[in-house]
């Protein structure tokens, strides 16, 4: 049993997904998926990498080049590139761009300086989410709040959790950063703070005298055409995404009581159908479900794993095609956790109960979401 007793008044809706929960329970679902689609092709991979690099490299160099109303598009361009570059450090933060530990460390680094992101910062909070994806205690990415734990939130947090869940969900990956991303201490084991230490110092060999020199030659404003809105733009695409990955009015977080493993790989993601060029650049972030079932798949062999997943329990897998309404669905309706139901209720519609006996759930990460 965890801290809460939450939903006290479940639906039929619920009690359906608590029965596949337990249709599922026990299995190995990894198992569904062929051998062959666990090896990496490091060239493949490395292909990735170099592709995303460019179109980040490319598009934020043609800022500077350009008249300033095609400076927008060209972020956005550049945060797409920055984007596909995280995703590229998500595989080898999992070991699924290569069996090569220093290798999958190199590139995870690498390819996080657009964010300047301490890749074993990210890596270790990441693994949480994996460890309790949709648990209303433990998770760390995009957990919502009842209505009356949020009463009780200092005003700063009320407005950091209210903004990345409405108008400003583009920065629930910076306030993300913010929480975890330099500050060791956050981490409990010692080896995470050891490994988090040794990422910033890399952030910092290089991030020190690339400000410096940008500084120097391009001035305050070249800084923040050259960098900070690039950055912002990456941030962006990462908040659209996870966001959509995990907020659903049709699935629940759960308690300790009810939350399984094997629920919280198959059952409780969407998946959103992209376009084959935005698949490509995005390096199959979007086929997130098998991921979650076995992390250890590389990218370019998703969908073919998804598949097998879905010939082996069908009607499990969640996919939607992706469209900007859903998008704005999600802002506009999906706020806090419905403690009656489990699923989310909107800010016009919450009723404040009262004040669970315990403290907030989870680190002061999850208060906000990533």
């Amino acid at each position: 049993m965890g801290a809460f007793d939450f939903p006290t008044a479940p639906d039929d809706q619920f009690a359906k997904f608590l029965a596949q929960s337990a249709a599922i329970e026990g299995e190995r679902l990894q198992n569904a998926v062929p051998k062959e689609y666990f090896e990496p092709k490091v060239s493949r991979g490395l292909l990735g990498f170099a592709v995303s690099w460019l179109l980040y490299g490319g598009a934020t160099v043609a800022v500077a080049f350009t008249h300033w109303a095609f400076w927008l598009p060209l972020w956005l361009l550049a945060g797409l590139g920055g984007w596909g570059l995280h995703c590229i450090a998500h595989d080898a933060g999992h070991g699924s761009f290569s069996r090569n530990r220093r290798l999958n460390t190199a590139v995870g680094h690498l390819s996080l300086l657009p964010l300047a992101y301490p890749f074993h910062a990210w890596r270790h909070v990441h693994n949480m989410h994996h460890s309790s994806t949709n648990h209303l205690e433990l998770d760390t990415d995009w957990r919502p709040l009842p209505a009356g734990m949020f009463q009780r939130m200092p005003l700063r947090q009320k407005l950091v959790y209210l903004s990345t869940r409405t108008w400003a969900f583009w920065g629930g990956t910076i306030n993300y950063w913010v929480e975890s991303g330099f500050r060791p201490g956050f981490f409990p084991k010692e080896s995470h703070r050891r490994d988090v230490r040794r990422s910033i110092l890399f952030v910092a060999a290089l991030g020190i005298p690339y400000f410096g020199a940008l500084g120097y030659f391009t001035g305050w404003q070249g800084v923040l055409l050259y960098f900070v809105a690039p950055w912002i733009a990456t941030h962006a695409w990462f908040s659209a995404t996870t966001l959509m990955h995990h907020s659903a009015s049709d699935i629940p977080y759960l308690t300790a009581e009810h939350w399984t493993r094997n629920a919280s790989r198959l059952l409780v993601t969407t998946d959103y159908v992209y376009p084959k060029w935005l698949l490509f650049l995005t390096h199959n972030i979007s086929i997130h479900t098998a991921h979650h079932v076995a992390p250890v798949i590389p990218f370019y062999h998703l969908p073919k794993a998804q598949q097998a997943l879905k010939d082996r329990y069908p009607g499990m897998v969640r996919e939607e095609r992706f469209t900007f309404r859903q998008m704005w669905s999600i802002v506009r309706h999906l706020h806090f956790y419905d403690t009656e139901s489990g699923y989310y209720q909107e800010l016009s519609g919450t009723k404040v109960p009262p004040a669970p006996p315990a403290q907030a759930p989870g680190t002061p990460l999850a208060e906000a979401g990533r």
